[in-house]
């Protein structure tokens, strides 16, 4: 009967494995599924091994004992996002759903969320190198654009207002107050932007 149950995960989307117990905290691969070969680049000639012997990682994840919780508790366990490193140094990021079928029989339904992490990983990154961005054109730049005003205006009290300089000096100022006012713009834009994307990630 279990078998027959297995077999209409061979086409399921998620990774599909059943871990036959042993004895305490020792299971057997019993069944693992087309997409969980794919995932976990399973070669099929370890069918039949012992889980932690073929995957000793397993066991500082914790889905060992947590196998042997839903055996004996009979109560189906969802395992959230979670990372675990591979024996090659490859972190992977799961998420599990446990549920015992049959008298010796764990199922275990999985997805490997690696994808979905670098996706918040490369989010974070941007929000790191906008923050930077905002800081320097709220402080560095602005902070420039507003002393050179000030010194221009100094300037312009010490030049008659008929000498050359004093329309030269009008065209630098009218030159630093449009670059202010760019600034305050993109600053607002990046602002909203930041906000957006904050938003986007609390979702």
């Amino acid at each position: 009967m279990e078998n027959d149950l297995l077999k209409l995960y061979d086409d399921f989307t998620l990774g599909v494995a059943a871990y036959q117990r042993i004895s305490s905290k020792n299971f057997k691969i019993y069944y693992i599924n087309k997409v969980g070969v794919a995932l976990d680049h399973f070669n099929l000639n370890h069918l039949g091994g012992t889980l932690h012997e073929v995957y000793p990682e397993l066991i500082s994840f914790g889905l060992i004992d947590q196998l042997e919780d839903v055996f004996q508790t009979n109560i189906e366990m969802s395992i959230p996002f979670r990372a675990y490193e591979k024996p090659n140094g490859e972190i992977l990021y799961r998420a599990n759903k446990l549920k015992k079928i049959g008298s010796d029989l764990i199922l275990n339904i999985y997805n490997d969320e690696s994808e979905t992490y670098s996706y918040i990983r490369d989010m974070k990154n941007n929000n790191q190198r906008l923050n930077k961005a905002l800081d320097m054109i709220s402080h560095d730049i602005r902070g420039e654009v507003t002393t050179s005003l000030g010194l221009i205006e100094l300037l312009k009290q010490e030049f008659d207002k008929t000498n050359d300089v004093e329309a030269s000096l009008q065209i630098i100022q009218q030159n630093m107050e449009n670059i202010d006012f760019k600034i305050h713009a993109l600053v607002h834009l990046l602002f909203e932007k930041a906000d957006s994307t904050s938003n986007l990630n609390r979702d």
